[in-house]
Order: C-alpha cells, then structure tokens, then sequence
C-alpha cells in the first residue's frame, strides 16, 4: 500500500469510489442522498478544479496499480463565531474501497492529511461521516473523534 498525493490521473478512480459512496449514503437517505444522473461527470469536473489549490488536500492510497481510498481536506478559517485557536482541516470526501481497510488505509490518509493540514496551521480537524456509516462512525470514534452536529433533512412539502 502506498499513500501519496493525488494526481490528476487518479480523478476518474476517485470519482468512481465517491460514486460507490453517494450509492451506499442513497440507501441510508434516499432524500437528501439522491444522487444525480450527471454526478461522476460534475465530480469528477470539481475534482479536476480543486487538485492544483493550495489549502486543498487530496490523497490517495494505491495498492497494486489500484486506487482504494481517498481523502480531501481543505485547511480554513473558523467560523467567526468560533474561537477554536486556529485554521480547521475540513475533510468531506473520504472514503476506503471496503470497510475493512478503514484501520490501515482509512488510518494512512488521515493521518497524511491531519500532518500536513498542522502544517498549514490547522488546529481542529472536521470530518463528516454518514449517520449509517458505521464502519468508518467507529473507525473516527476509536480514533478520538467526537460527533459535533448532525444534519437533520425532510422534504418540504
């Protein structure tokens, strides 16, 4: 297993392991979750222009010649209204190709991404992981995450 940076040749995997993810998320909430028909293409267009960003983090972990996880954290400012001493790393895309791997894969892109999120001042890392997502729920909790908010959906009508 080699965790490295992303390069623009690893967009179309990453895109498709985000596709499995919004499938397996469409299940837990069919409303919110929808995925949309033109979903890899707008992903994979939106991963194409956050690549080269300074504050973007994208990682990937390849094991023989296969991508099988995917991190992305973007280091910004606190929201004014907090104080939590610095820049936060916010993680929303992360994901490992089975639930098995969140202890060696899922561990090594965290890890790079927290390391180099410090770097560029980050004090607080927020990563947000499916109400349903049990694997990687208790991957983030034995790894001293605590659960900050939760989104609640409906439709409107």
């Amino acid at each position: 297993m080699s965790i490295r940076l992303a390069q623009s040749g690893d967009l179309q995997a990453i895109a498709l392991l985000a596709s499995q993810k919004r499938r397996q998320y469409e299940k837990y909430q069919p409303v919110f979750h929808k995925e949309s028909e033109k979903a890899l293409e707008l992903h994979t267009a939106f991963l194409k222009d956050i690549l080269p960003k300074e504050n973007n983090l994208v990682w990937v972990s390849e094991a023989n010649g296969h991508i099988n996880g995917f991190i992305i954290g973007v280091v910004v400012n606190a929201p004014p209204v907090y104080a939590p001493g610095g820049k936060i790393c916010f993680v929303d895309d992360f994901m490992v190709e089975e639930p098995g791997l969140w202890a060696t894969v899922g561990l090594g892109l965290l890890e790079k991404v927290l390391g180099a999120a410090k770097e560029k001042g980050a004090v607080l890392a927020n990563v947000v992981c499916g109400p349903l997502d049990l694997a990687k729920r208790d991957f983030l909790s034995e790894g001293g995450f605590t659960v900050a908010s939760e989104w609640h959906v409906r439709k409107t009508d």
